[in-house]
């Protein structure tokens, strides 16, 4: 088992503990004893991201219905019921196996990965307004200040992900709208997006910033993000030959 797993199994209770290491053993090929991958482990204070990535992670193994309630419990004494305990198990594992270990032993006893899934909901699960305003209010006061381009763009991609995760925009789904209204809606976010960036840029980019708002169309947000780039690069060329020439004076 993972090395990042024994933290987890150490803490366990004799059954749980006998359970996940059965299903590590009867685990295929495809659902080996390899973990879910979450680059950053729940801390308590990270529940969107996180939860976010644990659910694309589960969804990649075809188990999110173990947490969703779509995947629910076989009925006793049937067939899929010993396979389906075996699944949930694994499921549990994976997703303790993410969580800090101050926070796990407080969810080691859960009956299955759904319980699970919906305690952490319930503590840690946010209601949608004030986290909104919270994302909102970052993206309003975000600006580069002495960060690098790509540091600034990330930040501030990750609040506009985050958003639409929690309030998508309203689109038309009907699909037989002729009057391209998810388009137009599309090109407003698009170039808000495109604003947000642009307004929280430091001071040497102001000529590039101009230069962006005068074009017709205006360009996407990414294509602005790869203009400012090509900008920042030739800076940190000509920073690096003045200090060359001015140590060969």
């Amino acid at each position: 088992m993972a090395s990042s797993s024994n933290t987890v199994y150490e803490n366990m209770s004799r059954d749980m503990r006998t359970a996940a290491e059965s299903v590590a053993a009867r685990s295929n090929s495809g659902e080996h004893s390899g973990l879910v991958m979450i680059s950053a482990p729940f801390n308590g204070t990270n529940w969107l991201t996180w939860s976010r990535s644990v659910r694309i992670a589960l969804e990649g193994k075809d188990k999110l219905g173990f947490i969703d309630g779509s995947c629910g419990r076989p009925i006793d004494g049937s067939v899929e019921l010993r396979q389906w305990k075996i699944t949930d198990s694994l499921v549990r594992t994976w997703i303790l196996s993410t969580m800090n270990k101050d926070i796990v032993n407080a969810f080691l006893y859960a009956s299955s990965a759904r319980s699970l899934w919906a305690e952490l909901e319930v503590r840690y699960g946010e209601s949608d307004g004030p986290l909104v305003y919270k994302i909102r209010w970052k993206i309003s006061s975000i600006t580069q200040g002495n960060l690098s381009v790509t540091t600034y763009y990330t930040n501030l991609k990750q609040y506009w992900d985050e958003l639409v995760c929690l309030k998508p925009p309203a689109m038309c789904s009907c699909g037989q709208c002729i009057c391209e209204s998810n388009k137009a809606k599309q090109e407003e976010i698009e170039e808000d997006h495109l604003m947000q960036f642009l307004m929280g840029l430091s001071e040497p980019y102001d000529n590039i910033r101009s230069q962006i708002l005068v074009l017709d169309p205006l360009p996407s947000v990414n294509k602005a993000y790869s203009m400012i780039l090509r900008v920042e690069r030739q800076r940190k060329v000509n920073m690096e030959y003045a200090d060359v020439t001015e140590n060969m004076l």
